[in-house]
């Protein structure tokens, strides 16, 4: 794949979903929901393509509404907490984070994850918790409702039209989109195709940071 130039200097924020964008948890969420899915009779790969990137509270409303859906919530949180330690960085990630700190460039993180798994995940892959981590504690609707990006940006002091936004699924690349956001798409799942998505990556070793000033 040819390297994407990519100018920050556009930007004024960068904000980061975090599973399939920044680590690479696919195992961990897998082995998560697997057993979930056989107790109650739902199709593992429904849940996988269609959740992905949603809360475990949106999922498991859509599959199966005659559940505690707190409860449920809470077990599937739980199994994620016990798989924190298999996730690993996208390759390029801690590089890509580290640069955009020494340049001193406001960034956020917006997961579907809650709180406690989303630092364990992102300390056990070796990266930076941002100032500004939200999560699904955080909002009341989840992607591809724009909050968790609105929300983002509100905290960063940015206007979302300022702000890029990397994410790995369509769930994702919706609620950034909605928000106002440009997206770089990273990963290989999603299917979106929009005017403001301004690049594909693999990775982060798929980037070149252009040095060009914006005017």
């Amino acid at each position: 794949m040819a390297l994407n130039s990519l100018n920050l200097n556009h930007y004024q924020g960068l904000i980061f979903d975090m599973d399939g964008t920044l680590v690479d948890s696919e195992v961990a969420v897998r082995q998560a929901v697997a057993p979930w899915c056989e107790k109650h009779h739902v199709d593992l790969e429904m849940v996988l393509t269609t959740g992905r990137g949603a809360r475990f509270k949106d999922f498991i409303e859509q599959f199966t509404p005659h559940l505690d859906c707190q409860h449920e919530v809470e077990l599937l949180e739980q199994a994620e907490a016990d798989l924190a330690h298999t996730v690993t960085a996208i390759p390029g990630a801690k590089s890509f984070l580290s640069e955009i700190k020494a340049q001193q460039r406001k960034w956020a993180v917006a997961t579907s994850a809650n709180r406690h798994n989303a630092i364990a995940r992102l300390t056990t892959a070796g990266l930076s918790i941002p100032e500004i981590l939200i999560t699904a504690d955080d909002v009341g609707q989840g992607k591809p409702h724009p909050e968790p990006f609105l929300l983002a940006a509100k905290r960063l002091g940015v206007a979302t039209s300022k702000c890029l936004a990397f994410e790995d699924s369509d769930q994702g690349v919706r609620s950034a989109l909605n928000a106002g956001c440009e997206v770089v798409v990273v990963n290989r799942f999603c299917t979106i195709q929009h005017d403001h998505i301004v690049a594909r990556i693999n990775h982060y070793k798929d980037i070149y940071l252009s040095e060009e000033v914006s005017k």
